[in-house]
């Protein structure tokens, strides 16, 4: 009795496999005729959604513009001094800054009063200045860009 065992190549030759062609793809079981309309429809539906997410990005930016304080541009002046000065009222009270002083401010200018202190906590380092003239975003822009 000989035991005969079958060596297999696996660099071999193997019968080779039919590529299926354009003519032999599977159809469904149920097929349905689409119009090429719809076909043209589902491809241009791709570029709205992009289109339309950057129209929401665009509105998002917009929109946090409109919200966030802008600074302005204000005259103040004690006992015959003058001084101008771009403030920015910071976000929602916090982080209020005058841009060319180290000086903490704490502005109420819809009564046309500044407070510029020293120490935040200690309110006998404040001083009060009156404020004579108050300018728009525009002003402050052209102050910060020209000093």
């Amino acid at each position: 009795m000989s035991n005969k065992i079958k060596k297999q190549s696996l660099l071999g030759k193997t019968p080779a496999r039919k590529k299926p062609t354009s003519t032999t793809k599977r159809r469904p079981a149920n097929p349905q005729r689409v119009p090429p309309q719809t076909v043209q429809q589902a491809g241009a539906s791709e570029p709205v959604k992009k289109s339309a997410s950057r129209w929401y990005a665009i509105a998002a930016v917009v929109l946090i513009m409109l919200i966030t304080p802008k600074p302005v541009l204000i005259t103040y002046e004690k006992l015959g001094m003058v001084s101008q000065s771009v403030y920015w009222p910071g976000v929602f009270g916090f982080g209020a800054n005058l841009f060319d002083s180290t000086l903490i401010p704490r502005a109420d200018l819809s009564r046309n009063v500044i407070y510029l202190c020293q120490d935040k906590r200690d309110p006998a380092s404040c001083q009060k200045y009156r404020v004579t003239e108050q300018s728009g975003f525009f002003a402050a822009m052209k102050k910060l860009i020209m000093d």
